[in-house]
């Protein structure tokens, strides 16, 4: 019933702007005709500021069709990956679907136009989750397929772009925008009604306790794989070179101190994640509790490494996904390209926020502003407002220690006291002449978190060689 209550809505609201703006128009009609030229010109100009926006919306929507994009993963290439596909559909009561796209983003997705059906798996999901996980992924998105929540997808999505670009790109009018927001309330509940369907056939299907870890580590995942994006991949596209991709990102995640970040992860997304009437998905925790309630049969999960079903995936068609162009590279040879430009752009960020903030841009500047309990002042105030006093203390002890542990790679770097090195586990290796590893992160960590330990860590540094301190 909700369903087609959200449908009618969604059409109600172009009804609503072509009567406005068929209304205003009629109003312009009479007025010229009455010889009133500045009433109807007034109408005219009124008529295509509250209405317009919707119906040049809806026009540009008429013509957008939802493409394919990715690497396709055919059935002759990725036999193992499509047995698993099939075995799931089945499981779940559906067809298969007829395309397979691996495609960038830690997120999966089915649609269908024209009778056709589509999966798009997402690399870092592939790459970061077990196969038993992925199957509880696939599960999942085949119970969409098998709930008839695609077959109107076309004309949805049409209907959704229309109403995202008629609110994005004109200011319409009051009662336009208060039914736009009706309609999100009445398609969340809705969409949150198919996510808990598809829950459950994730957990028929793949068992419940490879749905719940899916479930839980997807989140980690996506947020590895940005950061492994923002922190390695960015050297490649620096260098214009192209390093294994897919192995780096394996090594990334296999480092003990991501197994244990991603771990501690989980538990902070799936309590912190935010509660509204407008989320189209249940919260992570009430979903997770929800599938420890529901019986499933004695599925035994498969610990393989997902990546295992990428064996018939080129490095070109990662590299493409992501790209990254140029001759092959190591990435031990990437560090040693691109590592000093990276390191010196995150220190020139601490100079700029100590220029700000009036803090002072120098490194013997951010320590003495440390010890006087000044941390907040290089970060600023928090953009989010939702989000709470500890959340904020912690974002910006991560920040400035991030940014911290920069600068002094960069300046020991630039004085030749030091060389990078690849670490998979966080910010450089730095190695001192004397063969010796030096951790920047680790060391300045205690005084930005502790600001009665920033005379320890100043010695620290100055026994390295940092001047000026």
């Amino acid at each position: 019933m909700r369903a087609v209550l959200a449908l009618v809505m969604l059409a109600g609201f172009f009804v609503l702007a072509v009567a406005l703006a068929g209304g205003l128009t009629a109003i312009a009609v009479w007025r010229f005709s009455n010889g009133d030229v500045e009433g109807g010109t007034w109408a005219v100009v009124i008529a295509l500021v509250l209405g317009g926006p919707a119906l040049w919306a809806t026009l540009r929507a008429l013509f957008a069709r939802p493409e394919p994009s990715g690497f396709a993963m055919t059935r002759d290439a990725h036999p193992e990956l499509w047995r698993h596909v099939d075995e799931l559909a089945r499981l779940a009561g559906t067809r298969s679907p007829d395309d397979i796209r691996l495609v960038d983003g830690a997120n999966a997705s089915v649609w269908e136009r024209r009778g056709v059906r589509y999966l798009e798996l997402g690399l870092p999901l592939v790459a970061g989750l077990s196969v038993g996980e992925l199957r509880s992924v696939l599960a999942h998105e085949f119970g969409h397929y098998g709930g008839g929540h695609t077959q109107l997808s076309a004309m949805t999505y049409r209907a959704k772009l229309a109403l995202e670009l008629s609110l994005r790109e004109g200011h319409t009018f009051g009662l336009l925008s208060a039914w736009a927001h009706l309609y999100a309330l009445v398609a969340a509940s809705e969409s949150r009604d198919h996510e808990r369907f598809a829950d459950e056939v994730a957990v028929a299907a793949a068992g419940r306790d490879a749905a719940r870890r899916a479930l839980l580590r997807s989140g980690p995942v996506g947020e590895a794989w940005n950061d492994y994006l923002t922190s390695y991949v960015s050297l490649a596209l620096t260098a214009g070179r192209t390093p294994p991709l897919l192995e780096g990102f394996r090594s990334y995640l296999g480092h003990p101190r991501r197994v244990h970040e991603l771990r501690v992860l989980e538990g902070v997304i799936a309590e912190r994640e935010p509660k509204s009437v407008f989320d189209s998905h249940p919260p992570i925790r009430e979903r997770v509790a929800t599938m420890a309630l529901l019986s499933s049969g004695d599925v035994p999960i498969d610990e393989r490494p997902g990546w295992t079903l990428l064996s018939g995936v080129p490095p070109e068609a990662v590299s493409h996904l992501l790209g990254v162009r140029g001759p092959r590279a190591t990435w031990e040879e990437l560090v040693e390209l691109s590592g000093p430009a990276h390191v010196r752009r995150y220190a020139d960020a601490l100079r700029h926020a100590g220029r700000v903030s009036k803090v002072g841009e120098t490194l013997s500047d951010v320590l003495a502003a440390l010890e006087r309990g000044e941390l907040h002042k290089l970060t600023g105030a928090p953009v989010d407002a939702s989000l709470t006093a500890e959340q904020v203390h912690e974002a910006a002890v991560d920040t400035v220690t991030e940014l911290l542990a920069y600068a002094v790679a960069d300046q020991l770097v630039t004085a030749n006291r030091a060389t990078l090195h690849l670490n998979w586990g966080g910010i450089f290796v730095l190695r001192l002449p004397d063969g010796a590893a030096l951790y920047p992160d680790d060391l300045v960590a205690p005084a930005v978190r502790d600001a009665n330990r920033v005379p320890e860590v100043r010695l620290r540094l100055q026994a390295v060689g940092v001047d000026g301190l």
